[in-house]
């Protein structure tokens, strides 16, 4: 398990270590000091291409999947209030072949943490959906990802 104070670098270098991401050419290139942001790329490799040459859709899931919902615990847990944050869930369209690197850039403004203070502070509990787009080089398009994080503060023992 991660702790709660883990630093943004530690982070990266534990996440990059993850064997789903390694294995599957996921690299965390950068995560923000105070991660609101972070950005991922998926290398089209042996490891990652389907059988139409193009990078699996699966690994391009993979790399969306647990990166919001870390930032946000990362962000919104204290040592008072300790969350339960997971991916609720995830859709994907596809729009383009993935026949390059794919880079995925996510980000978290302060108003969007200001509503997730205020709905733990009233009801304990918050469900947040945000939307990622996965680029090819020069800026193309080639999926977007709906992604519902799901937030609960713990009970204390």
């Amino acid at each position: 398990m991660i702790s709660p104070t883990v630093s943004a670098g530690r982070l990266r270098f534990l996440l990059n270590l993850y064997p789903p991401f390694f294995f599957q050419g996921i690299r965390i290139q950068s995560i923000a000091k105070d991660f609101t942001s972070a950005t991922v790329c998926v290398r089209r490799s042996i490891m990652t291409r389907n059988m139409m040459g193009t990078t699996f859709g699966g690994s391009l899931m993979a790399a969306a999947d647990p990166i919001l919902p870390i930032l946000y615990w990362r962000i919104l847990s204290t040592p008072e209030k300790k969350l339960s944050v997971w991916l609720k869930k995830q859709t994907s369209e596809f729009l383009i072949p993935a026949d390059a690197k794919v880079t995925l850039k996510f980000s978290i403004d302060e108003g969007r943490l200001n509503e997730a203070r205020a709905s733990l502070e009233s009801s304990g509990r918050l469900d947040l959906t945000d939307q990622i787009n996965a680029t090819l080089p020069g800026d193309r398009i080639m999926a977007r990802f709906s992604i519902t994080s799901s937030l609960r503060v713990q009970e204390s023992d």
